[in-house]
């Protein structure tokens, strides 16, 4: 468990947050950390969670490691995915062979809810296509050309 938060939903929303550049509130807005986490834990099992859960998401070089790690990289990876998609991908052959196969780990979408929540719906400044409808004359509107808060 990571020292720097006990809590490991916390140390999860904290690694989703450095991951995906949105902060913790923004994440927990998207109604989805408790969906993922659920899935996430599902999929990767305690040993899985608690590697991911270890790294200092304050620091870069710990999160490239992450990602570069043969291990939690793949599973960080679809993290990413997740989180801006809603989808999940199915993990490599390789990962797959290594730590054991799960009947959920194949590609697709969690459900409507994840891929309406999706980051990279924000990220665009637009709404979910089918989802989600825009309002009355928003065509006639400019685009968004702004980066969100901080950035």
């Amino acid at each position: 468990m990571n020292p720097l938060d006990p809590d490991p939903l916390k140390a999860f929303v904290r690694l989703s947050a450095a991951l995906t550049g949105f902060n913790a509130a923004e994440l927990h807005g998207s109604g989805m950390v408790r969906p993922y986490w659920d899935f996430m834990s599902r999929i990767a099992g305690e040993h899985g969670m608690g590697r991911l859960l270890d790294v200092d998401a304050r620091s870069d070089a710990a999160l490239q490691a992450l990602l570069a790690d043969p291990h939690a990289g793949p599973l960080a990876r679809n993290l990413i995915t997740l989180w801006y998609l809603g989808q999940w991908v199915q993990l490599p052959y390789d990962w797959r062979n290594r730590h054991g196969a799960h009947a959920q780990d194949e590609t697709h979408y969690l459900s409507a809810d994840s891929y309406a929540a999706g980051l990279v719906w924000q990220a665009m400044h637009v709404h979910p296509q089918g989802a989600r409808q825009p309002g009355f004359g928003s065509w006639s509107l400019p685009p968004v050309t702004e980066p969100r808060d901080g950035q």
